[in-house]
């Protein structure tokens, strides 16, 4: 559904999500409000990163003495964030029309980063309100930390590439003889160092906004499990059942086969099978796996998500230290490749000296 502006007569402004431009200017004219004017809307929706700051914004507030309605109201008259300020004037819009605080900011997030707002327990007592912010925070701080590694690594390789690009098209600017060959030598350079340059600027800034966690779901099993079992510790802290947990756990999930394998678990436990029977057997590793059959015997399966989570932690920690070398590893290979091909543009004239 989209977004509209409404701007009253007074200059006052509200922000509605609705199903249609007439169906929000009905509700208006309902309340009495006939002279507003309505336009469409388009927030600049949170990310991970956005929606951390958020949080911590609303911790502190908390911490403060406020509640959280209080803070929100706060944010929206006086915060200098450029998305915060903004969607707090929209969330206060909401809730003042009976909308949930979930529901609200679950509408001003992107989608990768939207479930992310139901582990928030804005429902309960101002103390509930901050535990769920704290195991929020530190759900998405794990996920950024995650991405920001991978960002370390690539630095010094990327400034590399950029230094060999520069000193390519400095060679060639100076070693050009014909006036032709000149300028077609030189746009082709600067292309590549264009085009090369904004790879690394949508990779950098795709790691730095936490972005990297849809292609490492993708591509590591690894790191799905990892995900699961620490969003199911996370989630099941706020007094879900496992099967709740679970059924919730697809949304977290960009990757369709993860979203499928966890939704056949919870649709077997719910069929009434036993744990063993009812989990994938990669799902717990090693001595996950003896306490997953203990707990058929004392239904306690506790131990058995702490280990699997250990477990898929501790692989995880292994495989993230090897891209943190690999990555530069291939990043150095090609800045490798561009500094040669700069070397022997440079020394070429000179070996071909009598």
């Amino acid at each position: 559904m989209p977004w509209y502006k409404i701007k009253h007569q007074n200059d006052k402004v509200d922000y509605r999500h609705g199903i249609s431009e007439s169906k929000v200017l009905f509700d208006y004219i309902k309340d009495g409000h006939w002279q507003i004017s309505i336009t469409h809307w388009n927030p600049k929706k949170l990310d991970y990163k956005a929606l951390q700051t958020f949080y911590e914004e609303i911790q502190s507030a908390l911490h403060s003495g406020l509640q959280l309605n209080q803070a929100i109201t706060h944010f929206a008259l006086s915060s200098t964030h450029p998305i915060i300020g903004t969607v707090s004037k929209a969330i206060l819009s909401e809730l003042e029309h009976g909308v949930l605080f979930n529901e609200a900011l679950h509408n001003l997030t992107k989608s990768a980063a939207a479930p992310y707002c139901h582990l928030l327990n804005s429902h309960g007592t101002r103390e509930d309100c901050e535990q769920s912010l704290t195991v929020s925070i530190d759900q998405l701080k794990t996920l950024l930390d995650w991405s920001k590694r991978l960002l370390k690594a690539i630095i010094y390789p990327f400034c590399i590439i950029q230094i060999a690009l520069i000193i390519m098209i400095v060679n060639r600017i100076f070693r050009s003889t014909s006036m032709g060959n000149y300028v077609f030598e030189f746009i082709s350079d600067l292309s590549i160092y264009t085009v090369c340059s904004a790879i690394q600027l949508v990779i950098i800034h795709s790691l730095y906004r936490g972005h990297a966690c849809y292609w490492l779901e993708k591509y590591s099993s690894t790191f799905r499990l990892t995900k699961l079992f620490s969003l199911l510790s996370t989630t099941r802290k706020t007094g879900l059942t496992l099967q709740q947990a679970i059924k919730r756990m697809p949304e977290y999930f960009q990757y369709a086969p993860m979203k499928q394998e966890i939704y056949t678990v919870y649709y077997t436990l719910c069929l009434g099978n036993n744990y063993a029977a009812s989990f994938p057997k990669l799902w717990f590793p090693n001595q996950s796996a003896i306490a997953l059959h203990s707990a058929e015997q004392d239904g306690n399966i506790e131990r058995a998500l702490i280990l699997a989570k250990i477990e898929h932690e501790k692989h995880w920690q292994k495989n993230i230290s090897l891209l943190e070398k690999l990555i530069p590893a291939v990043c150095l290979f090609i800045a490798g490749g561009f500094v040669t091909s700069a070397l022997i543009s440079l020394y070429a004239p000179l070996l071909e000296m009598p």
